[in-house]
């Protein structure tokens, strides 16, 4: 779907990109200046997470619109993690520490929420923001030591919230099973974000 304004993922990840490039969407990708912190503040309820996760996309896409120059639609995502123990998890320090998170998740259920944010600039510079957060329920069976070992020095946990990809980690044969959507877990929630995009795009921003 080629779009005019253009359409643009305020994100370097692939998994992200892929998402929408498979959905048929015609994109371009930015780094956004707003960097989210990579640990998260320690407990917070139901809602306030997911508030949490919508606010941190809100300020990526705004930061971005601020070096736009012309209309544009700014798509932005952030994904944090909540352990069975109600804390928040996000990307891992070092090895050792993402291998304190993988086995904390492991014969246990942990929630993904990822936060979306929307944002339409306008010819004039105004703006205008859509944005929601959705919740995946995730379950780790058992992993074996030498699974977990195996993976962590390929350092493919770095730079993913609760160190890993649900997709490459479920295509490795360990056995994680989601109720929700899961794309919610790889970053972009596309049952909720597909038909709210095509309608912003569709209308003109």
């Amino acid at each position: 779907m080629n779009t005019d304004p253009p359409l643009i993922l305020a994100s370097q990840s692939p998994r992200r990109a892929q998402l929408l490039r498979e959905a048929g969407f015609v994109f371009e990708q930015r780094s956004p200046p707003f960097a989210d912190p990579d640990q998260p503040p320690g407990h917070l309820g139901g809602h306030e997470a997911e508030d949490y996760a919508r606010s941190l996309a809100i300020q990526k896409a705004e930061s971005l619109a601020r070096d736009i120059d012309g209309p544009a639609t700014i798509l932005a995502a952030d994904t944090i993690c909540v352990d069975e123990a109600g804390a928040l998890v996000g990307k891992p320090r070092d090895r050792e520490h993402a291998r304190a998170m993988l086995r904390s998740f492991v014969g246990c259920d942990h929630r993904v929420l990822s936060g979306v944010a929307l944002l339409r600039v306008g010819s004039n510079s105004e703006t205008a923001t859509e944005s929601f957060a959705d919740t995946a329920v995730v379950t780790f069976g058992a992993v074996a030591s030498e699974q977990l070992e195996a993976y962590l020095a390929t350092e493919d946990w770095r730079g993913k919230a609760g160190g890993y990809n649900l997709f490459d980690r479920q295509a490795a044969g360990w056995p994680i099973t989601v109720v929700g959507d899961p794309t919610t877990v790889v970053g972009l929630p596309m049952d909720r974000l597909v038909p709210m995009l095509a309608s912003s795009l569709h209308s003109g921003g």
